[in-house]
């Protein structure tokens, strides 16, 4: 057997027998026995898997090797499964051998190492059906048998084994079945590879974190079990009850019924969308109810609690009544009165039905009415049709997600962020269309959209009758996601469909202008953000000015393509840009201030969103805004989204993919290469790095100051907001960029940080657009360029150049100037500094370095 991974033998270690047989345990107390692993009690040894392996008929990552776990019912048998990066699926294993008691075997998951050695793993994940709710599932093994978790586990790099009744366990196949692609990164439509292996890696961790949170259409499973005996329950976090009025419900009568099967159960109310309210703890096992604070007893304060007498018993049915008067709540279960108090913790939403973890309940006929008898809602819970009631079937949609473990819900934030990179990688157009198609369709009366949506529910087909919403921003966001799915697509049916939503959502922006031109935000709850733990703002704040003003610039393409009158709102636009550099900007900051209240921050997304808009203008420019940024943003590990005078205002310090992701494509936009390498230097090069102890093979959601998670425990390792570079190395440093909607027009403008060489392709609807650009050791270019037939573009290029004395040969031909005019189809062949052409007539002489360039793609695209 072999490993491909390093060891010693510690000789400190005292060996320990089998069979008597001495056995030296090695670096990560990996232990050798014949053709597999034992693990004895005491001792922890490592599987290393492929993530592209396969178990039979099943993709995903698999340990290769047989495994046994032998515990003395004292010292549990444990192995530590570590898949190399993030893997997603259903965890399975096969059961060959049963010696002795081995009714608790667990597996713990953790996208890092240091959270493996909790109980809970990296969880629980209970925002959401879309997976597991706790990073813990247990198993009594009875039978030898293929045993397969009925839930996803969304995303781990490591699955502890553990086994701690006394008896032994045979185990193949160990690891996750995938329910992702396990296309390798290097075969994916795209491709980008350049001479620095740190740019490259970087763009291979965003494609990687693109294909982990692609979530396809129908494989979610269902949430809860549905039967003729009603819901079924088992270590699940209560989903709540979902309707366009539930959230705002603040009195009313919760009746079901319940028959615990083990434990107890839990249930909710007052729970808002992400399944937090206050949660009924109801534990048989020690006579007691108790009430929290979330989704969850485990991590969260008891509000009240009471001990039970009777003990309503296992295996019967009982009748649960629970009176919801805002922040007062009492229950009775069999019509007696059990526990009756006051709190402050939550307010307002509705109910759900779940069980701790270890329990497991039937629920059945459930009401929900207002105190003067008005029905809000009943079921008996014995339909499949119920799942829908409470988000928790399976997607009916192709989805792109944010975060492969937290939260597996659509953003419209991070589908902003996600569209470029999934373009220019995957190509998976339905996914982001199928994000689009969920949000764009949760449009409320004002114009506004909801800013995220769970992956089960169906796409709406009437407005929401509501007029509040949070993230405001990402409302702006969709709108330009949907802008840029046109461009990239260059789809008119598309465009058709959502260009009406669109201009509601743009001319409510409008009827929120102030006298000084500005957009306003007169209710703070309106006024949160990505950072949805700093202080929301209100009035007029520049990121949602600039946003505004970018939105109506991005927007043009798509509402003319559905014939809409553009005048308008580029008029608006001239407007806007003049209202915001005479309130907004800073000269003291020399960049535009958080608001018009607060004058002492420089926010990151705010001033990257000015650039991109191109909004500076007279003696402030974009060089000045991108400068100043630098100054104040710029630390060891990235940049910080708040200068450090917003931490004196309650601001949390941090570094943010998301808020850099639009900060690298306005340093690109404005050839601002020195900015652009810092930030993927430092930040990004630190995430794709094998030696970051918290590598994941994807890119996360959020960093401290120092460069570690950024969010503590709950901080999410695949992100897909953190994938920017991925589009935007694609589409400035290949250069390639389309000019009309769906690359009937592009361009070729590569930047070339610095560089020797860079080659790759980039998907279109017509075909793959490849482009190979290089410079010899005497600075001379070559570059050639393949694109699609029935497209036209302009070749430029590269800057810098690094040499400008020698002559130009495109095709054989010696040309001048910097700009070529291509016919999609034939063939671009450009060389610096020798030719044989005469009277337009020539040679095509391409340097070694991009022959072998050239040779190397085309091997890497038939791998």
């Amino acid at each position: 057997m072999e490993f491909a991974i390093g060891w010693r033998i510690y000789p400190d270690e005292p060996p320990f027998s089998i069979f008597g047989v001495n056995i030296n345990c090695l670096h990560f107390r990996i232990c050798f026995l014949g053709s597999g692993l034992l693990v004895s009690a005491a001792t922890v040894s490592t599987c290393s898997p492929s993530p592209s392996a396969t178990a039979g008929t099943k993709a995903g990552s698999f340990c290769p090797d047989k495994i046994t776990l032998r515990s003395d019912g004292t010292q549990p048998g444990i192995l530590i499964i570590d898949h190399g990066v993030n893997v997603g699926g259903f965890p399975t294993f096969e059961v060959s051998l049963i010696s002795g008691d081995t009714s608790v075997f667990e597996m713990t998951y953790s996208e890092t190492r240091s959270l493996l050695d909790k109980y809970m793993g990296d969880g629980p994940s209970p925002l959401a059906a879309s997976l597991d709710t706790y990073r813990v599932n247990r198993y009594n093994i009875t039978q030898n048998t293929t045993y397969t978790n009925r839930l996803i586990q969304g995303g781990q790099r490591y699955q502890k084994l553990n086994l701690s009744t006394a008896g032994e366990l045979t185990l193949n196949h160990v690891g996750v079945t995938s329910t992702i692609s396990n296309t390798p990164v290097t075969d994916l439509p795209g491709s980008f590879q350049c001479s620095d292996d740190q740019l490259n890696q970087i763009w291979q961790v965003g494609a990687r974190t693109i294909q982990q949170t692609e979530i396809l259409a129908g494989t979610t499973p269902e949430f809860y079990q549905i039967s003729d005996q009603g819901l079924f329950a088992e270590s699940q976090a209560p989903q709540p009850y979902t309707s366009d009025t539930a959230p705002g419900l603040m009195q009313y009568q919760l009746d079901f019924s319940v028959k615990p099967m083990v434990s107890g159960f839990g249930y909710t109310v007052l729970s808002d969308t992400l399944a937090s309210g206050i949660y009924i703890f109801v534990n048989l096992a020690n006579s007691s109810i108790s009430a929290h604070p979330g989704s969850a007893e485990k991590g969260s304060p008891s509000l009240s609690s009471a001990i039970l007498n009777p003990v309503p018993a296992l295996n019967q049915w009982h009748k649960v009544s629970t009176a919801v008067n805002m922040t007062q709540i009492a229950i009775r279960i069999n019509d007696q009165s059990v526990l009756a108090f006051t709190q402050t913790s939550a307010f307002a939403g509705s109910f759900g039905l779940g069980a701790s973890f270890g329990q497991a309940a039937y629920y059945q006929n459930v009401t929900l009415k207002t105190f003067a008898g008005q029905e809000i809602y009943n079921s008996s819970l014995t339909q499949k049709s119920v799942l829908d009631d409470f988000l928790a079937g399976t997607n009916p949609l192709s989805v792109s997600v944010d975060g492969a473990r937290r939260d597996r819900i659509a953003y419209a934030g991070d589908l902003d962020i996600a569209l470029g990179p999934t373009f220019a990688s995957t190509f998976g157009s339905e996914y982001i269309n199928g994000s689009i198609n969920l949000l764009g369709a949760a449009q409320l009366i004002p114009g506004f959209f909801v800013p995220n949506s769970k992956i089960q529910q169906k796409s709406r087909t009437t407005i929401i009758q509501a007029n509040q919403t949070g993230l405001i921003g990402y409302s702006f966001s969709l709108v330009t996601a949907m802008a840029d799915y046109y461009l990239m697509t260059g789809d008119v049916e598309f465009a058709n469909r959502w260009s009406p939503p669109i201009v509601k959502m743009l001319d409510w922006a409008n009827s929120q202008r102030t006298p000084t031109g500005l957009f306003n935000i007169s209710d703070p709850t309106m006024g949160g953000d990505w950072n949805y733990y700093d202080p929301a703002q209100s009035g007029a704040v520049a990121k949602f000015n600039n946003l505004y003003a970018y939105t109506l610039q991005q927007a043009t393409p798509i509402l003319e393509a559905a014939k809409i009158n553009t005048q308008v709102y580029s008029d608006r636009l001239v407007a806007l840009k003049t209202a915001i550099n005479a309130n907004l900007w800073n000269p003291t900051l020399q960049a535009y201030q958080l608001s018009n209240s607060v004058k002492d921050i420089v926010a990151q997304d705010a001033n990257a969103f000015a650039v991109l808009a191109s909004i500076p203008s007279g003696n402030f420019t974009t060089s000045t805004v991108l400068s100043t940024m630098s100054k104040e943003l710029f630390v060891p590990a990235g940049a910080l989204p708040f200068s450090n005078a917003s931490v004196a205002r309650g601001f949390t310090e941090s570094i943010s993919p998301y808020a850099s992701g639009y900060h690298l494509r306005a340093a690109f936009a404005a050839q601002d290469a020195t900015s652009a390498k810092y930030l993927l230097s430092t930040m990004w090069a630190s995430m794709a790095s094998p030696s970051n102890t918290n590598y994941t093979g994807c890119f996360w959601e959020t960093l401290s100051i120092t460069g570690g998670p950024g969010l503590g425990d709950t901080t999410s390792f695949c992100h897909a907001w953190g994938s920017a570079p991925t589009g935007e190395l694609s589409r400035h440093v290949l250069g390639i960029q389309a000019i009309s909607p769906g690359f009937s027009q592009w361009a070729i403008a590569p930047q070339t940080l610095g560089l020797n060489w860079a080659t790759g392709a980039h998907p279109t609807p017509h075909g793959p657009l490849n482009v190979s650009w290089a410079f010899d050791a005497q600075g001379r270019l070559s570059m050639n360029v393949t694109s699609p037939k029935g497209t036209n573009g302009t070749v430029n290029l590269p800057s810098p150049m690094k040499t400008s004395n020698a002559s130009v040969v495109v095709n054989g031909k010696v040309v001048s100037g910097s700009s070529f005019t291509v016919v999609g189809g034939q063939a671009f062949n450009l060389t610096q500094g020798s030719s044989n052409a005469k009277n337009g007539v020539g040679i095509v002489r391409a340097s070694p370095l991009l022959v072998s360039l050239t040779s190397m793609f085309l091997l890497s695209s038939l791998a």
